[in-house]
């Protein structure tokens, strides 16, 4: 995770001391004092800073969303979403993805594309979730999940009942809403 500081333009925020509150491989938490553009100086102004991470909006052969419900800890509730995970540090985005497309879901998609980036809070959190498209996914084994994830089982949802879903209030997440914004503008907006 990166602690320092990125440039910034004369005339914006100047940092002026960073203190570690928590550092961990999973996050990290600093304390700044920031001296603002009039001159005016904060002396706790807090900074996250997470691992970046990959969401992938996947369809299957038949062009259905994979989807599933996940057991989020710290919401202490099941939410639908996409496969997601962490970028390892000798990974690109697309490589990510199709690992964790794998690991969650047993699905493979030989058509991957880097949709977006989205920085997910940038006034206090430093995290990238890249976007990636899949398509024509297909299953070819069982899911391999990870100790910490409570996942449900795979979902196949039909891109006509996306519009409907979010009116019944079934996508809760942002990154999800964003990721269905970037590929799916026109069925999510549907009356």
């Amino acid at each position: 995770m990166n602690q320092e500081a990125p440039r910034l333009p004369s005339d914006s925020w100047r940092q002026v001391e960073r203190r570690t509150v928590l550092q961990t491989p999973f996050i990290g938490v600093w304390e700044d004092t920031v001296q603002l553009p009039t001159g005016q100086t904060i002396d706790d102004y807090s900074v996250v800073s997470l691992p970046d991470g990959v969401l992938i909006v996947a369809t299957d052969e038949d062009d259905k969303l994979i989807m599933f419900n996940e057991y989020k800890y710290a919401a202490n509730k099941e939410v639908l979403g996409f496969p997601a995970g962490g970028i390892n540090e000798d990974e690109l985005p697309i490589e990510a993805a199709a690992r964790e497309l794998l690991e969650e879901t047993g699905y493979i998609s030989e058509e991957l594309t880097h949709v977006g980036a989205l920085d997910v809070y940038p006034s206090k959190v430093v995290h990238t979730n890249h976007v990636v498209r899949a398509k024509n996914a297909r299953r070819v084994k069982d899911p391999e999940h990870e100790a910490t994830e409570s996942i449900g089982e795979v979902q196949l949802i039909d891109l006509e009942d996306i519009a409907q879903m979010q009116r019944d209030g079934h996508f809760r997440t942002t990154y999800l809403l964003a990721a269905l914004a970037l590929t799916f503008p026109d069925y999510l907006n549907r009356p």
